[in-house]
């Protein structure tokens, strides 16, 4: 087997892992204080936490490097089988979007600030391209959607998928394979990526991409690693009406003008369709003004659930535009598209407009997600990255576990991406425009 496809193919620096740990002691007490105190159910989904800290303190106790300390201590946050717990390495959260520096010592976290242009996803048991950046480099190197990933730089994806860790819900089996083969073909600016990919007619094609700058702008929520945030939109002409599309891929701030702009600029469209697939989420305040866009009142769009303590995600109207002119909030329909990927805010956010019967939702069921949290540094540096609340949606329904069921069901298929067709947006924007009167 090729080095390249090593146990550390694919994945970032583990090189304080092997380092001396302290007083591992300090940084597991105040892990597993920070979750006592704050989590919103007091039986801790069913995991007795003093009994735990029992079990597992002479563990930390033991531990003498780095990586024997955050086994522990996943160990800690896995037992609550709930999304939005885990332990983040402080040279991964310290390395700034996808740069190759360490604010921690040690060596650094390999440089993936690169790109190679295209959006993949988990189909069948293999790696698909399932988006292309039309100015990207795999674009210009003739990669099409549909085509399959086989290998990168001489690893067998298959082989680097059937290291992963099984998941009984599908959807989490999609989201670990996606961040493995996204792993893979990210890579330093300027570097080449050799890919073999098995084409239309399934014959393997070889394809050197030199990667380019991941689009977007990097953006930093409290001690969680940097992150490229993007938004797009663009303008349709379909059956004599027009169709705007906005997609974004998080929940940043630094995003929120950008949505301004795109909404002033589409007002006067027939219909809008927000493309949310493969969104992870970010704040979840955001949701609030986003809805905004698209409420002619103030209405809930969910309700945060901590301890001894109730949150409404309030909307207000926008009623005025990026020039201070007064406007009325769009009235037009409004499609949602989502997929397995759609997580967390993006969540709170399809959920709680289909709720109050605001947008229609295409695609395939969320990721079931949606549990506010917040990253906590701990003592030794890692950061712990933990839940504080749960959520529901305006019907009062938990999107946790269960996610966002769309109001039609439109899986992705090879077949369709090998035909250069979407059918999820194909389904909302043929539902935004309404039914085609035949002249």
């Amino acid at each position: 087997m090729p080095a390249a496809c090593g146990p550390a193919a694919g994945a970032v620096s583990t090189s304080l892992a092997s380092s001396p740990v302290t007083d591992p002691l300090v940084t597991f007490d105040s892990a597993w204080s920070i979750i006592g105190r704050t989590h919103w159910d007091t039986t801790y989904n069913g995991v007795n936490w003093s009994a735990l800290r029992a079990e597992l303190r002479p563990k930390a106790a033991a531990a003498t490097t780095t990586g024997a300390l955050r086994a522990v201590l996943s160990d800690m946050v896995a037992r609550l089988k709930q999304s939005h717990f885990s332990i983040i390495p402080r040279e991964i959260a310290d390395a700034g979007g996808g740069s190759s520096s360490s604010a921690s010592g040690g060596a650094p976290a390999p440089d993936r600030s690169g790109s190679i242009g295209a959006e993949v996803r988990y189909l069948d048991s293999t790696i698909v391209i399932a988006q292309i950046d039309r100015e990207g480099p795999a674009a210009q190197a003739g990669v099409r959607t549909g085509w399959r990933v086989q290998s990168v730089n001489g690893c067998p994806m298959s082989a680097r998928l059937a290291r992963m860790p099984r998941e009984p819900d599908p959807r989490r089996e999609a989201l670990t394979a996606y961040s493995i083969a996204t792993q893979a073909l990210a890579g330093a600016v300027g570097d080449t990526a050799t890919v073999v990919f098995a084409d239309e007619r399934d014959s393997d094609r070889t394809v050197r991409i030199v990667r380019a700058p991941e689009p977007g702008v990097v953006a930093k929520f409290g001690n969680l690693p940097g992150m490229n945030a993007q938004l797009t939109y663009e303008r349709i002409k379909t059956a004599g009406k027009t169709v705007g599309i906005i997609r974004f891929n998080i929940w940043m701030p630094i995003l929120s003008p950008q949505f301004d702009a795109a909404v002033d600029s589409l007002r006067d469209a027939d219909a809008i369709v927000l493309d949310i697939r493969g969104n992870f989420g970010g704040v979840g305040g955001m949701s609030m003004g986003i809805a905004g866009h698209f409420l002619d009142s103030t209405r809930t769009i969910g309700t945060m659930m901590q301890r001894g303590a109730t949150l409404k995600f309030v909307a207000n109207p926008r009623r005025v535009d990026t020039r201070s002119r007064g406007v009325t909030p769009y009235a037009g329909p409004l499609a949602i598209v989502v997929d397995e990927l759609s997580i967390s805010t993006t969540e709170i956010f399809a959920g709680g407009m289909q709720a109050l019967g605001r947008a229609q939702v295409f695609g395939v069921q969320t990721s079931g997600q949606a549990l506010p949290s917040v990253p906590e540094r701990l003592p030794n540096g890692d950061i712990l990255y933990h839940a504080i609340a749960d959520f529901l949606n305006p019907l009062s329904k938990p999107l946790e576990g269960a996610g966002v069921m769309p109001d039609r069901v439109v899986p992705l298929t090879r077949a369709a991406l090998l035909a250069r067709r979407d059918p999820a947006l194909d389904a909302a924007i043929a539902w935004a425009i309404g039914p085609v009167t035949a002249k």
